[in-house]
């Protein structure tokens, strides 16, 4: 998907559909496991050859096709930004009036070319499930974490309700499964020496108050939470949050 939206910049759609009719491949019982992957594989080798045409032979040479907007392309990561002096809170200001204007597609974004460029005086938390930390603690590995945790100030790990949306999804099985991601969260953040923080991803104060960010969220298609199962994000007190990880 990523390669079709740098190769091919003038197709409007890159699902498998369109991909298949641009490439003129066969693509029998659409949304059938076995004739998709088929299709899809057939599509690649022609985008290899279409790459050895360009010029491009190896995956990071892929980096010189990049594109301006590139923004775009992708489901952006979430971060938590803190502001801990006056300067960090003018470079707050410059980073969210940049994601309002030059950045702003669908939803605000950040660039990490912008986040580090106004870095002073703000601490960078590795946010909820849509983090880049969890994400790769949760599908790829310990390492593919480490890997990406060296940007974060500190990482974050949540109650097990807030992560209802993955059991729901059955990317969490298990209570055994979300436990054994906290301690390897807890694990990454002792060896790298980051402070590992359990926070309640606080969206509203009360619980009643859910309904409205639901309201507010399903409004706007273009936001990839209005395709999920939004958690009970109400602010916790501190005896709240020792109970849920007694």
């Amino acid at each position: 998907l990523e390669i079709t939206k740098v190769l091919n910049k003038d197709l409007k759609r890159h699902n498998l559909a369109a991909l298949s009719r641009y490439y003129n491949v066969e693509l029998v019982s659409h949304h059938r496991a076995i004739y998709d992957a088929e299709a899809t594989g057939y599509i690649f080798i022609k985008m290899l050859q279409q790459l050895k045409e360009v010029g491009i032979k190896k995956h990071s040479e892929l980096n010189t096709l990049a594109r301006e907007d590139a923004y775009k392309l992708g489901l952006p990561d979430h971060a938590i930004i803190l502001v801990k002096t006056q300067e960090g809170l003018k470079n707050l200001f410059k980073i969210v009036s940049d994601s309002l204007t030059n950045s702003f597609y669908q939803v605000p974004r950040v660039r990490r070319s912008v986040l580090e460029a106004h870095r002073e005086g703000l601490l960078i938390g590795s946010a909820c499930d849509n983090g880049e930390v969890f994400s790769a603690m949760l599908q790829k590995s310990y390492e593919a974490a480490r890997d990406v945790a060296h940007f974060y100030d500190y990482l974050e790990i949540f109650p097990k309700s807030l992560y209802n949306n993955l059991f729901a999804r059955e990317m969490i099985k298990d209570d055994d499964m979300y436990e054994e991601i906290v301690h390897n969260m807890i694990a990454l953040g002792k060896e790298l020496g980051i402070p590992v923080v359990a926070t309640g991803n606080v969206h509203y104060l009360d619980p009643k108050d859910k309904l409205r960010r639901e309201i507010i969220i399903k409004g706007n298609p273009g936001n990839p939470l209005s395709r999920s199962v939004l958690p009970d994000a109400h602010f916790r007190t501190t005896t709240e949050m020792l109970k849920d990880f007694d």
